[in-house]
């Protein structure tokens, strides 16, 4: 049964018996907002005030502080009882008043505290509840830098407890939770240690009964055991229990049976407090050369990350939302997933354990690490917090304490090398601090950091320190060659062969509108996408002494200073951000699911522009070894391989449906063939739309408009005559991943033709409109007049760019600069009306610099 439904029957119970027991219950309804950025409002939690901030152009999101009041009337009948307010997450600092009188602070933005409220409250009559809430950037507090953002406000859920005197301790770093450790685990025997802790807040010495009834996963009670102790006012006793199953029903992924605890608190006679939490009996190893075994079965963990934001509510997500994550991670087949970066949602930990996926959870030590005792401690507590929170649950299998650690200090070319050998000490120090501290607490799971490609962990032994190393490996994307990455492993494995190794992150930026049959790294397509992960699942699963992988991200997800193909986004999601798929999930189906599958790629690549002497590339997923395809009379086989199964077939122009079979499963899909030969002949129909530069074809999502791939120009046709595709960076092929401004389509104009001489369109007497689409990519354009620079002024020459634009040679455009015209990073688009008697020719013609072009369109009147 969910948790919060055994919360709902201890409310109902506790009303049953005149607040004799526990209450709980959510706080979550009408608050009053306030910042130095917004105006005072009533929200509802969960609630973060930056859901749309950081998406929005030339502004950074607010950090600061925001304030949350509500009156809380006090029953008389509190006047004997304990009163908590319980949050399961808010960023970053935390302070509560109660009639103006300071509760408590904390400091951490991603695990759970308890305040107790208790004696700041004057039952009969409301109080004033105050909260402050801050999440500005403070160098003694992890995370201090990410890939991701940093949303401010109580974006969990908040519950209000009520328990009697005597009560288990609830303000507490397990924030009530009770221990439940499996030493012991086989197929025989399961033996059970469960450390709990009651309070006596009354104004007397209590004689107490704790007893602990242990339910099997079908509900039945299978272990009843008893303790007895007498505890003083004010004091704080441990009790433990001790216990043994026999032939336990295992938890794994296949078959997640879980038992139930409950533990109560009985004083003369009357149960004074109830607490329930599900576990389960499991028992793991891993092996350097192996791999991972659970219940003594060899298993590969493939799953993915999972940052807790969502489209158009940052990370204030409701339960529901959570869940469906989750759902659909083990629909892909996956069996892991890595809470990266952060403890997320108790909902999350729940819904793995009931669906059968292996969690890594860690804490935000990322990045960067601050040489202070104040940044240190502040990093233990949230390893304190996150293990004994989430404890019980049997999904998760290690526990986390670092990730990148050494990235920033790699890249700043400012630090001095005494300044970096302080910070690698200061990390090291920090690492050994959590390892050391996790085991004390939790000695019988695995304790893991996540590494970037780079050196510096092997030579400063950090990499030594946990039990488990997780390698973020971006071969084919930030560094050169797909098949550089398994020679990776193999030296790493070589060099350290008692090193348990993981792929903690992998996987290249993809956006759904970005599509191609030519995928080049850089591009964005999602064919890109599907090459990459393909190539390292088939890495991954040639090496048994790598025990898993998890792909980087399940979710497009929002980080503010990102300036890719959609700005202020981390697309290398198998999802987007709004949780619709890309072809990418399917394709871990066809790898991972046991179930027949089949899918036709291409939901988003459904108009397909070729020539008229070229077939049609279609690509289908399944994990059969063969498929067929059909289409109208016509039928193609195909064997799979890797789960895909390829197919280039004819097909006549206009819409054709496809569909794929495989045994008694099938998928259809409708394809619109256009021939590029015909887009001339159609124009009075249908404008020409170009992606200059592009060997990738683009849609707009608002007009739905799909700009195609460039041509080179051929007689009675259209297309570029010179120039080379624009390369900022020549490892990538990418033009530039700025943040174009003044345009939602980045991506059209990120993608340019430079040098180009001139674009022709061989079209019917006719009047036109004609627009060119450009940006200037470079930041150090100069703005200056050419024609005013005297020869002396040569460097400042050098940095400019100006150019004329001809049409049928008539001038239309002189002296065209972007970056003085316009502004640098910024859509640039130009129409003009054209009347034409013997086809269209643009021509540029350069002053300085190059001339560039990155999109034009044309059509009739």
């Amino acid at each position: 049964m969910h948790l919060k439904k055994y919360l709902i029957l201890a409310v109902l119970l506790s009303s049953c018996l005149t607040y004799a027991q526990r209450q709980v219950q959510t706080l979550n309804s009408a608050w009053k907002f306030s910042s130095e950025a917004h105006a005072e409002k009533i929200v509802d939690l969960p609630h973060t005030w930056n859901a749309e901030d950081p998406f929005k152009d030339g502004k950074e999101y607010f950090r600061g502080e925001g304030t949350y009041t509500k009156t809380l009337f006090a029953p008389q009948k509190w006047d004997n009882r304990q009163v908590f307010l319980k949050f399961e997450g808010s960023n970053q600092v935390t302070t509560l008043f109660v009639n103006d009188r300071l509760v408590g602070e904390h400091r951490g933005g991603y695990t759970g505290f308890v305040f107790d409220l208790t004696e700041a409250l004057v039952p009969g009559t409301e109080n004033q509840i105050r909260i402050v809430v801050d999440n500005s950037h403070n160098v003694d507090i992890p995370p201090l830098d990410a890939d991701f953002n940093f949303y401010g406000g109580i974006y969990r859920d908040l519950w209000l407890i009520t328990t009697p005197k005597l009560h288990f301790e609830t303000a507490n770093e397990a924030t009530s939770n009770f221990l439940i450790r499996t030493p012991e685990v086989s197929a025989e025997n399961g033996r059970i240690l469960i450390e709990s802790s009651i309070k006596n807040s009354s104004a007397k010495r209590e004689a107490v009964t704790v007893e602990a009834e242990i339910f099997d996963p079908q509900g039945n009670s299978v272990k009843l055991l008893k303790n007895k102790s007498r505890i003083k006012t004010g004091e704080v006793v441990e009790v433990t229990f001790e216990g043994d199953i026999i032939s336990p029903k295992l938890w794994s992924p296949a078959a997640p049976n879980l038992y139930r605890a409950e533990i109560r608190l009985i004083s003369e006679g009357k149960v004074q407090d109830v607490l329930n939490s599900n576990f389960g009996f499991r028992w793991f190893e891993v092996d350097p050369e192996k791999g991972f075994f659970l219940n003594g079965e060899p298993i590969k963990l493939i799953g993915a990350n999972r940052h807790q934001d969502f489209q158009g509510l940052g990370n204030a997500l409701p339960d529901r939302l959570h869940q469906k994550d989750y759902q659909m991670i083990k629909e892909m087949g996956a069996n892991f997933i890595r809470t990266a970066h952060y403890p997320q949602d108790p909902e999350v930990y729940r819904i793995c354990d009931e669906l059968g996926l292996l969690v890594w959870s860690e804490v935000p030590v990322i990045n960067d690490v601050t040489a202070s005792d104040a940044y240190h401690n502040v990093s233990l507590k949230m390893q304190r917090e996150q293990i004994k929170q989430f404890f019980n649950h049997p999904s998760v299998i290690m526990w986390g304490h670092m990730n990148e650690i050494f990235i920033r200090l790699v890249f700043n070319n400012k630090m001095t090398e005494p300044e970096k050998a302080a910070k690698i000490k200061t990390s090291v120090e920090l690492a050994e601090k959590l390892e050391k501290l996790t085991k004390e607490l939790d000695p019988d799971r695995l304790t893991v950091m996540a590494l970037h490609e780079n050196e510096l962990y092997n030579t400063s032994g950090i990499a030594d320190i946990p039990d488990v190393i997780g390698w973020n490996l971006y071969f084919g994307w930030y560094s050169p060659g797909l098949e550089s990455f398994g020679k990776f492993l193999d030296d790493q494995h070589q060099r350290y062969p008692n090193r348990p190794l993981f792929i903690s992150e992998y996987g290249p930026g993809a956006d759904a509108r970005i599509q191609t049959t030519d995928p080049q790294p850089w591009d964005y397509s999602e064919a890109y996408q599907l090459k990459l992960h393909r190539s390292y699942l088939n890495q991954v699963l040639e090496r048994d002494y790598v025990f898993g992988m998890a792909a980087w991200n399940f979710a497009d997800f929002g980080s503010s200073f990102r300036q890719d193909a959609m700005p202020y986004i981390n697309q290398k999601g198998l999802v987007n951000f709004d949780r619709s798929k890309k072809d990418i999930y399917y394709y871990y189906q066809a790898r991972l699911l046991k179930e027949p599958m089949v899918y036709v790629a291409g939901k988003n690549f459904t108009d397909r522009y070729i020539h008229s002497d070229e077939q049609v590339e279609i690509t289908v997923f399944s994990n059969a070894p063969q498929v067929t395809l059909s289409s109208g009379d016509k039928t193609y086989s195909a064997e799979t391989k890797d789960g895909i199964a390829i197919f280039e077939i004819p097909l006549p122009e206009g819409k054709n449906k496809v569909t794929a079979t495989a045994g008694d499963v099938s998928h259809s899909r409708v394809f619109e063939v256009h021939f590029r030969e015909n887009l001339l002949d159609k124009i009075d129909e249908k404008a020409i739309l170009v992606n200059v530069g592009a060997h990738v074809q683009y849609k707009d999502p608002v007009t739905g408009e799909v700009w195609i791939a460039d041509q080179p120009y051929r007689e009675n046709s259209f297309g570029y005559i010179g120039g080379e595709v624009f390369q900022k960076d020549k490892n990538k092929i990418q033009g530039t991943a700025s943040d174009i401004q003044g345009t939602e389509n980045d991506p059209l104009f990120q993608t340019m033709r430079e040098g180009i001489e001139a674009y022709k369109f061989d079209v019917e007497e006719g009047i036109y409109l004609l627009t060119v689409m450009l940006a200037e990519p470079q930041f150090n354009a100069s703005e200056a007049l050419i024609y005013n620079l005297s020869s002396s002024e040569e460097k400042i020459k050098e940095s400019v760019r100006s150019f004329d634009i001809l049409i049928n040679e008539e001038p239309v455009q002189q002296d065209l600069n972007p970056a003085r015209d316009y502004g640098k990073i910024r859509a640039i688009s130009i129409t003009y009306k054209v009347n034409s008697k013997d086809g269209i020719t643009v021509k540029f013609a350069e002053n300085a610099g190059k001339s560039l072009l990155s999109a034009i369109k044309l059509e009739k009147l």
